[in-house]
């Protein structure tokens, strides 16, 4: 078995493909077999044509980013890890409660009071049809001036600060997002979330649309956060190899 090629986090990755059973190489192959696994940072438009490729052989294609979660509570670093797409679009082998129980994450409960909706826009990056469209944020802000007076803020992405959302999100009454992991901490806080893209890991938890942004969803989160707690993986797990053990086992 062989892997491909990975854009970021090198030898950690590099490590966790090898004690996993495979072999690494430099280079994604120009006419990969079935056996073959592909692994990106994100997935880029200058990588679909050759992940395509991989896909249409029947070979798979792991996409690495940031956790959706970035941290734990006790400073444990994750990456998020699915085959084929990321925030939720792709595919992930799912266990057990106890994976998200073991993060010690306190889920708040939901909020029923606040006043501003905060939007939470993304960078745009990876691959069209699942990064953030350049014009949503402009057309966020135009569906929500007509449903709602509330006041709108807008937190950019933090770029290199890599802040959390959580001062933002005092006083909220709701949050906005295409696909953010944003939403996903601002659930974790009690703040009802609505958001765009179809297949973002959060949607069972929130809303779609903007339309009710005065009728939030405020259902059980649970099961979502330890959906999501089988797409993402400590960075020692990941270098031993147990991670792709178990998102590439048959």
């Amino acid at each position: 078995m062989t892997g491909g090629g990975l854009a970021r986090g090198g030898s950690l990755f590099e490590q966790g493909i090898a004690r996993a059973g495979y072999e690494l190489v430099p280079r994604a192959y120009k006419k990969p077999s079935p056996e073959d696994v592909l692994i990106l940072w994100n997935r880029h438009k200058h990588m679909e044509a050759i992940a395509r490729d991989y896909e249409r052989v029947g070979a798979r294609v792991v996409v690495a980013e940031n956790g959706y979660f970035s941290r734990d509570p006790v400073g444990r670093k994750y990456y998020a890890l699915s085959i084929g797409h990321h925030v939720g679009a792709g595919k992930w082998i799912e266990g057990g409660p106890e994976r998200w129980d073991s993060f010690g994450f306190k889920v708040k409960p939901w909020r029923e009071d606040g006043r501003h909706i905060l939007v939470l826009p993304q960078r745009g990056i990876g691959e069209k049809g699942i990064a953030m469209p350049r014009n949503w944020l402009a057309s966020a802000l135009d569906r929500l001036r007509h449903s709602t007076k509330r006041p709108i803020r807008i937190r950019h992405h933090p770029g290199p600060e890599k802040s959390e959302p959580y001062e933002d999100l005092r006083d909220a009454w709701a949050a906005v997002v295409w696909a953010s992991s944003s939403g996903l901490k601002s659930m974790l806080v009690g703040v009802p979330v609505f958001y765009d893209f179809p297949d973002w890991v959060g949607a069972p938890a929130a809303k779609q649309g903007l339309d009710e942004i005065e009728k939030p969803a405020l259902g059980d989160r649970l099961p979502m956060f330890r959906r999501l707690a089988w797409a993402q993986w400590r960075a020692e797990e990941i270098a031993s190899g147990e991670a792709f053990k178990w998102l590439l086992k048959s």
